[in-house]
């Protein structure tokens, strides 16, 4: 009996280690590792921006009041000036004045519908990082002083793109908490250029973040995205100027869709 029990025992032993031995030779599970996918949905999580497709939300910026409100057929857009109105909703862009409605060429509602869409959508992010047409890709980790960012690169695809389809964005995602602190875009229109945004006075409304951000250029158009942050942090850009938000107010809608 004792040696059937030895020989149990040194099976039992044998059969532990080689388990042990198989865990320490494990390699981390690939659906553990960070994607461009899952960091930008923590962006989201952390920002709370996710709640732009349930609510109103209004603010001043510069000379307008302008409006996003969500509705059961996509984002409702509008700004206000004085006695003008816009508002657009989808692609359909209208105008009023002192509420009489203004017929405008259509190149000028596309001019204007271009603008307020532009505001919305760098007030929206990084919500809109999860549009239908965005193609993400995780690029090398970035560091500014102590911090680490994930570095996110964005594309847009032809279809369902917009007229800056050729546009490309960067993103720096803050490593310890996922906050978008940096960003920056290469566009085409106008001759062209590189802009870089760096985020300040972050406002938590209504479980909302709203973000100011310092506007700059380099020196030079072909300056790539990547080196953006390393010509911050050496103070080689050149400020453009200041994105500022004032009397913002979140709304939480009930819609019914």
């Amino acid at each position: 009996m004792m040696k059937q029990f030895s020989a149990v025992l040194i099976f039992l032993i044998l059969v532990l280690a080689s388990c042990q031995s198989e865990k320490k030779e494990e390699k981390p599970s690939k659906s553990k590792e960070l994607t461009a996918q899952t960091i930008v949905d923590k962006a989201i999580e952390f920002s709370g921006t996710d709640a732009y497709k349930n609510s109103k939300i209004s603010f001043d910026f510069r000379d307008f009041h302008l409006e996003s409100e969500a509705t059961c057929n996509g984002f409702k857009f509008s700004r206000k000036k004085n006695d003008t109105l816009d508002v657009l909703h989808n692609s359909d862009f209208k105008r009023s004045v002192s509420g009489n409605d203004i017929k405008v060429a259509d190149s000028t509602a596309f001019k204007f519908s271009e603008s307020i869409n532009s505001v919305f959508y760098f007030m929206q992010l990084p919500m809109r990082l999860n549009d239908g047409a965005v193609i993400k890709e995780l690029k090398e980790s970035q560091t500014f002083g102590d911090q680490s960012y994930h570095v996110v690169e964005v594309k847009f695809k032809k279809e369902g793109g917009g007229v800056d389809h050729e546009d490309v964005y960067m993103y720096w995602f803050n490593k310890d908490n996922f906050a978008m602190d940096y960003l920056a875009y290469k566009f085409k229109v106008n001759d062209g250029g590189v802009r870089f945004r760096a985020a300040k006075n972050p406002q938590l409304i209504n479980d909302v973040r709203f973000l100011d951000y310092d506007n700059y250029r380099p020196e030079s158009k072909d300056t790539s995205l990547e080196s953006l942050l390393k010509l911050y942090s050496e103070d080689k850009l050149i400020k453009v100027s200041e994105i500022l938000k004032t009397n913002i107010e979140v709304n939480r809608l009930k819609l019914d869709c």
